[in-house]
């Protein structure tokens, strides 16, 4: 007769939550570059593009780089969170329902 394997998991993402600071405030919004994360949450996607039409129209943002996660459950893979960092001034991760 086999053994039986019992595997057990972990449904927390982190046992203790990292402390983060406030990021540094952009004097203006015109003519940089804005990196949206979708959670992909039913209704981020809607949220989104519209936040992106009121940046451009509004405060002068010049390009809106969107990121669309697989999973909600998930986190923002550190790839591409490296990527929105090197090509944009600001990033904003949106939840939505």
């Amino acid at each position: 007769m086999a053994a039986q394997v019992t595997i057990l998991l972990h449904p927390g993402a982190e046992d203790v939550a990292e402390q983060h600071g406030l990021a540094p405030r952009l004097s203006r919004l015109e003519g940089i570059t804005v990196g949206l994360v979708d959670n992909h949450k039913r209704n981020a996607d809607v949220y989104l593009e519209e936040l992106a039409r009121l940046f451009k129209e509004q405060y002068g943002v010049s390009r809106v780089v969107t990121y669309r996660k697989a999973s909600q459950s998930m986190p923002t893979p550190s790839e591409a969170l490296d990527k929105l960092a090197a090509e944009c001034d600001a990033i904003i991760h949106a939840v939505a329902d």
